[in-house]
């Protein structure tokens, strides 16, 4: 373990089993991480050209205290987790402006390459001249949009998320519901 730090980042929409695959990969480098929650700010969505994705509400359901939450519950999941110093932090990708503002300057920037947008991050990294490891793909090939499809289908998707997200969501979804029913919504 060399580095001071390694910083991971994602938009975790939500968080998966691939997520916690990546977190466990900087914890093997690190006793200290920094998670990145990318596109922090629902409301100011930024459209990038090499992700079409990333800027839509469809494909942003989750807010980011629901992915921290979803992060911090499923942490001690990770196998090579042992009292590990963990941080949850903003980290806007489409403003380098912020990242010296939560972000630490002595780090390893673990990215997993797995479509344009990852070299895209990667090229802007290096810009700033920030030090970057890569990892080629994502071993257990679960997407958020897979976990999300299924959840939007009503079904299996819990075999996907670590069981902290799947707590998180779970308690999402059950205050969803109080409060549609304290509002008249229910049947």
């Amino acid at each position: 373990m060399s580095a001071e730090w390694v910083v991971i980042h994602g938009r975790f929409q939500p968080f998966h089993l691939g997520h916690l695959e990546y977190l466990n990969l900087s914890m093997e480098r690190s006793r200290r991480v920094v998670v990145g929650i990318t596109n922090p700010i629902l409301g100011g969505l930024v459209r990038e050209a090499t992700s079409e994705h990333r800027h839509r509400a469809d494909t942003n359901p989750f807010t980011y205290f629901d992915r921290a939450e979803m992060i911090a519950e499923s942490t001690a999941e990770c196998p090579a987790y042992d009292g590990h110093l963990v941080r949850i932090v903003p980290f806007d990708v489409s403003d380098p402006s912020s990242w010296n503002d939560y972000l630490p300057r002595r780090a390893i920037y673990l990215v997993t390459l797995n479509e344009p947008w990852d070299h895209e991050k990667c090229a802007r990294f290096a810009a700033r001249g920030l030090r970057t490891e890569t990892i080629e793909g994502n071993p257990s090939r679960i997407t958020a949009t897979q976990v999300r499809r299924r959840m939007s289908l009503d079904t299996d998707w819990r075999d996907l998320v670590p069981k902290g997200t799947a707590h998180v969501i779970e308690q999402l979804r059950a205050s969803a519901t109080s409060a549609q029913d304290s509002h008249g919504g229910g049947a």
